[in-house]
């Protein structure tokens, strides 16, 4: 019994990937998604600005205008979170149209630039920054070159994936430059989930340190949060805040659903290899 449950589980989280990836995949493809996604999603999560005491907390170079790259930098929220004390941003995405989203948002700021890259290959010299940063992103590396099998196993080549992207962090890296990892570790959930995730275990196996900040999010009403989450993260996240929320009134009152972000992060040293 136990082993069938196993793979019932792994069956359900194959089709939870599935749709996730699909569904992101859609945002990401139009530029009218992305800026509805920033919008609606980017700009509520972590009202207590618990990321940017992170960061600055891990890498304190950030905050005496020192060099990042923002990997994966998607719509540009962590970009925006790192330009005020940063003497120069790199940010790179897949993603014409998200990019073209953050681009207009940090329009003004000249020390910021803007490429299409993937993280496996960035247009970066070797030992050019300071910090090298990817939020939300190599889990979607995972995602690509897993592979789902009928029983809900899986394999697939993720693992040499991931390392290559962490290689190119590490090349882009000053000696005693930090790469520092984002993912999420749980949605409208007041404790973190995921702790037997493959990925995660991955990092820690890699040498990275882990912790986990609150990444709340702030919406203006309750009809705001359920429409907004059941968009980008599905009907499970949603059914799951809606049960949070029972309690607020669908409009005119603001609400906060919570999250928990994992945080990894790793030094460069001479000897770091993957």
């Amino acid at each position: 019994v136990p082993a069938r449950r196993q793979m019932d589980d792994n069956a359900l989280e194959a089709a939870a990937t599935r749709s996730f990836r699909a569904k992101h995949e859609a945002v990401y493809a139009s530029e009218r998604e992305c800026a509805r996604y920033d919008t609606e999603l980017c700009r509520c999560q972590d009202h207590a600005g618990n990321l940017h005491r992170e960061l600055h907390t891990l890498a304190p170079r950030l905050g005496g205008g020192g060099s990042a790259a923002d990997i994966g930098a998607g719509t540009g929220k962590l970009t925006r979170l790192l330009a005020p004390t940063c003497g120069r941003v790199h940010a790179f995405d897949r993603s014409a149209g998200a990019l073209a989203v953050a681009r207009a948002a940090s329009a003004a700021a000249a020390h910021i630039s803007f490429d299409e890259a993937d993280a496996r290959c960035l247009p970066l010299p070797d030992g050019s920054v300071d910090v090298a940063l990817a939020g939300w992103a190599l889990s979607y590396l995972k995602s690509e070159h897993e592979v789902w099998h009928a029983d809900g196993s899986y394999s697939g080549a993720w693992r040499e994936e991931v390392d290559a992207a962490l290689r190119e962090m590490d090349r882009v890296l000053v000696e005693g430059g930090v790469a520092i990892l984002l993912e999420t570790m749980g949605t409208a959930t007041e404790k973190p989930q995921r702790d037997g995730s493959h990925l995660y275990a991955h990092y820690r196996a890699r040498g990275f340190s882990q912790r986990v900040v609150r990444t709340d999010y702030r919406f203006e009403s309750r009809r705001a949060a359920l429409a907004t989450l059941g968009f980008f993260f599905g009907k499970g996240v949603a059914r799951r805040a809606e049960a949070l929320l029972a309690d607020v009134a669908d409009d005119g009152e603001a609400c906060f659903v919570p999250e928990c972000t994992g945080v990894w992060w790793r030094v460069k040293h001479c000897e770091t290899t993957q």
